[in-house]
């Protein structure tokens, strides 16, 4: 009995240890519940938002966009992307003069949480899937901005 307390009590501690040790391309996988069609919500009359993922290849291709008065007011690509054991968020924005990349360090099966602590804002792009919604948190620096989608049909 006492064996197999403490057999229970190490796996309980080292399983996030495992998580880590994920190959890149299993943590790719399980990131496959951000593909589709996301709704901006809460935004103002007049004002549309939307983020698409897609599957190409071995990434995840995404882009987000917002329209004012029917107008293309914001648009950034987006990439998840493998780089040796490691996965980036990639966003190219036009107010960056290259993409930035910011790496995978949380992850389960309904959240990813991407940082680059050099980055100006954001620092951190945390995604968490509750259902048919999705919350995408930016933050850094004492500073958060909420992005609320729901999945678009």
């Amino acid at each position: 009995m006492r064996t197999s307390c403490w057999l229970t009590c190490a796996l309980v501690l080292l399983a996030p240890l495992s998580v880590a040790a994920e190959p890149a391309a299993h943590r790719m996988d399980t990131l496959a519940w951000l593909l589709g069609s996301w709704q901006r919500t809460g935004l103002p009359a007049g004002s549309v938002g939307t983020e698409t993922w897609r599957r190409e290849g071995d990434d995840f291709v995404g882009v987000g966009s917002r329209y004012k008065q029917g107008r293309l007011a914001f648009e950034e690509k987006l990439r998840l992307t493998r780089d040796g054991d490691d996965v980036f968020y990639v966003a190219d924005v036009a107010e960056n003069p290259t993409p930035v990349r910011f790496r995978l360090v949380a992850q389960d099966a309904h959240s990813a949480t991407f940082e680059n602590p050099a980055h100006d804002f954001p620092k951190r792009i945390a995604y968490r899937l509750q259902g048919e919604l999705l919350e995408v948190v930016t933050s850094g620096d004492g500073r958060e901005v909420i992005f609320r989608f729901r999945r678009a049909p």
